[in-house]
């Protein structure tokens, strides 16, 4: 199974769409209807044990009695009826299926059941199967409506899979007033079968998708998705929405690195490593995914912003700045060209003012200009009706720029209705990315720039960072396996160090105390002032427990030893105590940094770096990356942070 089996389930020839034992739903005869009313040129044969016909169509009362082949059978019935209909659409040689299903997590004693025995025909059948809680899909296209929406939006270069249907349904009314069209528009349901990632796999060989768009909850092949991004990410741009950024879960971890590199950074680090870009609202795919489509995205974050009025241009520079960008500079000859087709008291900076009473040939020059700015990585038009404004002309003049200034990334924002909806029609279909409102404009312009950075990365060969370093990783080994042999699930203090020590790396010496007359011969030998720390494998976060006191004096070391034993038989009297490890206070200049590593149940190895010591859950300043790393991935890593 693979790419070309897909052909089967998203381009049929012959679909059966099969009802209930009982009678033939309401759900799979509008389904019907859209099937048969969309200009799809194959066959489709009904299945009912009821009715001889539905809709005008003959029926069948089982699919092993349909006397030709089934690429794709659509199960529309109740749950309860599916996998005995799965049974009969794999003995009589069905290449697909599609599961509608709504909401069967509700309407059986035993969901996950059903999903594996959803996943066992698939297997043995080798029957590609989408579903179940999924619409359906449309390929407008091929005139091929397989959904439960009542709408069939017009062709055009966007895929668009949604994990949710009721989602998918809302985005189709959406798309259906902005006149959005799709080369597929997909609702994958619980990917039992069929998964992102192939569907990834299909779309990034289909030669009327150019801009893939997604809605995403969860994944459970994360290799398996990173792969099929990668793959085409460079060729086309994957723009993804994240549901369910906060779970609660992400707390249930044993260290502190751990819990901090919840699911959601993990799927931040994902996309960025995979090529993908990531928008946090569902409108903002499609904005980036037509700017993506229509202009080359920016090498850098700098913007340059042409107005004819300034409060837009202030919201402009607000959303700018807030997200991570930089207004660009004007070189002498910039400012010098400008003062040729502005009026003399013009403000002489960006953004360029070009004032209320400018027409559409001041309005082009300007941007004209402007584009020929070495020091701006893209420039933002922004247009608002006024007296002598030209909202059609100046939208006409710039679709003539864009074409002469292919390498430019130029985006416009068409502020009102009337002439000025007109000329963003103009513009949007001129090949000019278009917005209502200037923070959409700015928006959609970072992203096409942490887009492109993504891109970047996917060209990394990560390789050894320093090829003359030579780790002990035979110590490195010993250490962890003896912890293992132990039972424990974390390295000790002492242990950590070991392993630092094994790949060069220094840190403060350390010392256990098993009494107080100890831990104050061992001050003696580090030097006071020290610090003190409870050593206990069963408490993997020593202050939480008042394990830990600092700037200890040779009067003071005898006291503090008790007080921390005091401190664990009164938080957690069944820890087990080791005694006190003495280290000597470090008091240098400096920064505490954090590093650490999990596995993520779903894509692995995950690495996180950022500001350490006492605020770090506080301040929250650090990223998440994923092995193996070069020089170029680490020194991404840690410009994630301030």
């Amino acid at each position: 199974m693979g790419i070309k089996s897909l052909e089967y389930l998203l381009a049929p020839r012959r679909i059966a769409v099969i009802g209930s034992d009982q009678s033939f739903p309401p759900l799979g005869e509008r389904l019907l209807l859209n099937v048969t009313s969309g200009g799809f040129k194959g066959a489709v044969y009904p299945v009912s044990s009821h009715l001889e016909a539905i809709r005008g169509i003959p029926a069948y009362p089982d699919v092993r009695h349909i006397p030709h082949q089934i690429d794709l059978a659509v199960l529309c019935g109740r749950p309860l009826d599916l996998l005995s209909q799965l049974d009969a659409c794999g003995e009589s040689g069905v290449k697909s299926a599609l599961i509608l299903a709504p909401d069967y997590v509700h309407r059986l004693g035993n969901p996950t059941e059903f999903i594996n025995g959803i996943r066992d025909r698939a297997r043995r059948y080798g029957m590609r199967v989408l579903g179940p809680n999924s619409m359906g899909f449309i390929r407008p296209s091929l005139g091929l409506n397989i959904s439960t929406g009542g709408i069939m939006p017009g062709a055009g270069r966007l895929a668009f899979i949604s994990q949710s249907a009721t989602l998918a349904a809302s985005i189709l009314d959406y798309a259906s007033v902005k006149h959005v069209g799709f080369s597929a528009f997909i609702s994958i349901g619980a990917q039992t079968d069929v998964d992102l990632a192939d569907l990834i796999d299909f779309l990034g060989i289909d030669q009327s998708t150019r801009g893939i768009v997604i809605y995403m909850e969860s994944l459970e092949d994360g290799r398996k998705f990173i792969s099929s991004c990668r793959a085409f990410a460079r060729v086309k741009p994957i723009v993804v929405v994240k549901g369910g950024r906060y779970a609660e879960s992400q707390m249930a971890a044993l260290t502190h690195s751990g819990a901090l590199a919840g699911e959601d950074k993990v799927y931040e680090a994902v996309f960025q490593r995979a090529g993908m870009v990531r928008v946090e609202e569902v409108l903002e795919m499609f904005h980036l995914s037509e700017a993506l489509a229509k202009r080359p995205p920016p090498t850098g974050n700098r913007l340059l912003i042409v107005s004819n009025a300034g409060g837009p241009a202030v919201m402009a520079t607000d959303s700018l700045i807030g997200y991570g960008g930089r207004l660009a500079g004007l070189s002498d000859e910039t400012v010098k060209a400008l003062n040729q087709v502005l009026p003399e008291h013009w403000n002489a900076a960006n953004p360029v003012d070009i004032l209320s009473d400018a027409d559409a040939l001041r309005f082009s020059s300007a941007v004209e200009i402007a584009l020929k700015e070495d020091r701006a990585d893209g420039v933002l038009a922004i247009l608002t009706p006024q007296g002598a404004s030209e909202p059609v002309k100046s939208a006409e003049a710039l679709v003539e720029l864009s074409t002469r200034y292919q390498d430019r990334t130029l985006l416009a924002c068409w502020m009102g209705a009337g002439e000025t909806a007109t000329g963003r029609q103009i513009l949007n279909e001129g090949g000019v990315p278009t917005f209502v409102a200037p923070e959409q404009a700015v928006k959609s312009f970072i992203y096409m720039f942490d887009h492109k950075k993504n891109i970047d990365l996917l060209y990394e060969t990560p390789a050894n960072i320093l090829e003359d370093f030579h780790p002990d990783s035979n110590r490195v080994e010993e250490v962890i396996r003896g912890a293992g042999s132990r039972g424990q699930l974390l390295l000790s203090e002492g242990e950590s160090k070991e392993i630092l020590k094994a790949y060069g790396i220094a840190s403060p010496p350390i010392f256990l105390a098993k009494t107080p007359e100890e831990a104050r011969e061992l001050g003696r030998r580090a030097g006071f002032p020290v610090a003190l720390k409870i050593d206990s494998p069963d408490i993997p976060h020593k202050k939480d427990v008042g394990g830990v006191i600092l700037h200890v004096t040779d009067n003071e070391i005898e006291g503090a030893f008790r007080r921390l034993r005091e401190n664990l038989a009164r938080a957690a009297p069944h820890a087990r105590f080791n005694g006190v490890t003495v280290h000597p206070m470090v008091l240098w200049p400096g920064y505490e940094v954090a590093i650490g590593a999990k596995k993520d149940p779903t894509f692995g190895s995950v690495l996180l770096f950022g500001t350490g010591g006492d605020l770090f859950e506080t301040l929250g300043d650090y990223s998440v990356g994923l092995p193996p790393l070069n020089q170029t991935l680490a020194r991404r890593l840690m410009e994630g942070t301030k």
